[in-house]
């Protein structure tokens, strides 16, 4: 949530991009193999919620370099 705490530098643009694709994967795959935690903000959050929010929060990132969710 925080850069400065427990993330990483930027560095290599396109590993940055591919590590993100991961992350996005896991988190979306219908077999994950973790439970869903407290969101730091919002609290307890059903699946359908942490998806909406999820997709809120990619989409709102990805407009800030002029891309939309779902397209590459």
């Amino acid at each position: 949530m925080e850069q400065g705490i427990g993330g990483t530098p930027p560095a290599d643009f396109a590993r940055d991009r591919a590590d993100l694709e991961r992350v996005i994967q896991v988190f979306s795959d219908p077999n994950r193999q973790f439970r869903w935690q407290l969101h730091p903000i919002f609290g307890a959050l059903s699946e359908t919620e942490w998806m909406r929010w999820g997709y809120l929060h990619a989409d709102h990132h990805l407009r800030q370099f002029g891309a939309q969710a779902g397209m590459r």
